[in-house]
């Protein structure tokens, strides 16, 4: 069965609702040892086509802030120094948002004051020259998902919705099967199966 085929299908087997289904991909991983760190991921991908459409974006500096209408949210740099003295704040930012994006040059300060909080959330912002313009780049991040692969053999994200045209949601979902099989150490012969599946469906497995 196709990815495509497979989105078809788990689409029918998730039902009628009254909400907006998501579509996850579930990679299951065998023959790996993710007590080895080199052995694990952690990456941000670009699909073709976005997947979520509650992507949360800020951006932080003064001339980023100038030029960030596309943001969510946009930061001063008199609001990121009150965030090092509320860390607390800086934790909502954090699991608010998706995706940080910040001046280059307070890059160091925002390590100093705020890696404890961003850092284990992997919320570390990506750099940006002070004055460029971050839409591109805001746009870019909205179609970003992160493949994460930690202690359990498992990787699972969103790629679509159940509303989503199932090629759209084929081809993101063959967007992480090929960086997956570009990035295991033994690429497919790590891949034990893959499946999708609605937010309230049984799981339908693809063909490798």
């Amino acid at each position: 069965m196709s990815f495509e085929e497979a989105v078809e299908e788990a689409v029918e087997q998730g039902g009628d609702r009254n909400f907006k289904q998501s579509i996850d991909l579930v990679v299951n991983i065998k023959e790996l040892e993710l007590s080895d760190p080199n052995n694990r991921l952690n990456e941000d991908i670009k699909l073709p086509f976005q997947a979520d459409e509650d992507v949360k974006i800020a951006v932080i500096g003064d001339t980023l802030a100038n030029a960030g209408e596309a943001a969510d949210e946009t930061i001063t740099e008199d609001e990121l120094e009150e965030l090092y003295e509320n860390p607390n704040e800086a934790k909502k930012l954090a699991d608010d948002f998706n995706f940080l994006i910040a001046e280059a040059p307070l890059m160091p300060d925002i390590g100093q004051h705020l890696g404890q909080v961003f850092g284990p959330r992997d919320m570390m912002p990506d750099p940006m020259p002070p004055g460029s313009d971050p839409t591109d780049e805001i746009e870019s991040l909205r179609s970003t998902v992160v493949v994460r692969l930690k202690e359990q053999p498992l990787i699972q994200l969103k790629i679509g919705n159940e509303e989503q045209d199932p090629g759209e949601v084929g081809r993101n979902a063959q967007t992480v099967y090929n960086f997956l099989e570009d990035n295991l150490p033994e690429g497919d012969n790590n891949i034990k199966s893959v499946l999708l599946k609605t937010t309230m469906g049984a799981p339908v497995e693809a063909d490798q």
